[in-house]
């Protein structure tokens, strides 16, 4: 099993599905990145709840290398709901976007991150350790930087 990042919102603030893939096909289209989604799940009301989303920095067919999917989720969602007993802000968290393992392809998660950060300031990334990027910490990361900034701490960053 690999890394995942996860894009967290605040539990009631997360962006409703429906209005967070149209932006996501604009912001990768802005930023040069091929995107796919599929594996759509539905409610009893027809509502969109659940699906995936893949991106890669070269046509999709070309390579299975370079692509990295992430399930999107639309609050509630069983089991997206977290908090962390190293934050001290005793938030709860909604799960919004769950990456696939990305090893490999962190060059591609932090433009897609960057660009997801820039569009909605507010989500934090969370790579399963204990720290949180918000969008200030991935400015200092980009201009410096470095494949391995997902295994450092912001607190670490220069």
């Amino acid at each position: 099993m690999g890394t995942s990042a996860v894009i967290l919102f605040k539990s009631g603030e997360s962006v409703e599905i429906n209005i967070l893939l149209p932006r996501l096909n604009e912001l990768c289209n802005r930023k040069g990145l091929f995107h796919s989604h599929d594996l759509k799940k539905i409610d009893e009301t027809e509502k969109l709840k659940y699906c995936e989303f893949c991106i890669s920095d070269v046509p999709m067919k070309d390579s299975y290398d370079r692509q990295l999917c992430f399930g999107i989720a639309d609050e509630p969602y069983p089991y997206k709901l977290v908090n962390f007993d190293w934050d001290s802000s005793e938030e709860d968290y909604f799960k919004t976007v769950v990456s696939g393992d990305f090893d490999g392809n962190e060059d591609i998660l932090f433009k897609f991150l960057f660009a997801f950060l820039n569009e909605f300031p507010v989500a934090k990334v969370w790579i399963e350790e204990d720290w949180f990027y918000t969008l200030e910490d991935l400015k200092k990361i980009k201009a410096s930087y470095n494949n391995s900034w997902c295994y450092m701490s912001p607190k670490d960053i220069i």
